[in-house]
């Protein structure tokens, strides 16, 4: 991977940050509970991105005419909707709310055991790539 100018901040970090807060920004809102939130990323995006990454996963949604075409076709409503993207602030009690939230989701396991997990599924995900590489 090439940087091809320098920016404040990791590309990846940018990235994450600019998920995370619309994730923040809808756990908040009440849209969704912070659980449901990690599936909906983990089960959608989150193995798409992980085989395609966000362009890729967009130039396929455009069918037979990729990227263009799907930009043509939703990218007015999909540049619409980041009118509606929220922006939080993470003052005190919205930190005591995400706080709860996170307590009464993942507080009864202890972090190395959520850890451990999560490391296993990662170097799952990895080995199974890896392997699909190798066959081809």
């Amino acid at each position: 991977m090439v940087l091809e100018k320098e920016i404040p901040g990791f590309v990846a970090n940018r990235l994450q940050s600019a998920l995370f807060r619309e994730a923040v920004n809808l756990v908040l809102e009440g849209v969704v509970s912070m659980e449901d939130l990690d599936r909906i990323v983990t089960n959608s995006i989150g193995l798409r991105w992980a085989v395609g990454g966000p362009f890729l996963t967009f130039h396929l949604g455009g069918g037979k005419g990729g990227l263009p075409a799907f930009l043509q076709h939703l990218g007015p409503n999909l540049q619409n909707g980041w009118k509606n993207l929220g922006n939080p602030n993470l003052d005190k009690a919205n930190v005591q709310t995400l706080s709860n939230h996170a307590m009464n989701s993942y507080g009864n396991v202890q972090i190395e055991q959520l850890e451990k997990s999560r490391d296993q599924k990662q170097l799952s995900v990895l080995k199974m790539l890896k392997d699909q590489q190798s066959s081809r």
